[in-house]
């Protein structure tokens, strides 16, 4: 199973992205990101992230999709990697749309298509 550590519910996923994840893990389980305060210290960060892990490590995921917050993040992966947990990031093909607008404004359009799960690199390694 993989865990979807991300605020981007599976269920809004493409077709692409959850069958791959179901190909690959055999089932997707949703688990949101946090909510980190600005002001947070590194003893609030390590408590947070510290409680999500145990948390996601009790429901022995094969993998973690983890994206969010940057520092929180790396906190994340690298506590899932302690663990032996494999953790990944979505990667896509981002195309933007510009149309001139009547009104002189320009309405700008982000589309995502999802290309792969890419493995973060263990940190051991770097």
């Amino acid at each position: 199973m993989l865990i979807n550590l991300t605020n981007h519910p599976s269920t809004n996923w493409s077709p692409e992205q959850r069958d791959e994840a179901l190909r690959r893990w055999g089932g997707i389980e949703d688990v949101s990101f946090p909510s980190v305060g600005a002001q947070w210290d590194d003893a609030d960060m390590k408590r947070c992230a510290g409680a999500i892990v145990g948390e996601v490590a009790a429901k022995k995921p094969d993998a973690v999709l983890c994206q969010g917050e940057m520092s929180m993040t790396f906190l994340l992966v690298a506590m899932f990697q302690r663990r032996g947990i494999p953790v990944y990031a979505a990667t896509s093909e981002r195309r933007v749309c510009e149309e001139l607008m009547p009104d002189g404004t320009v309405r700008k359009t982000v589309l995502f298509s999802f290309v792969q799960f890419r493995k973060y690199a263990e940190l051991t390694e770097l």
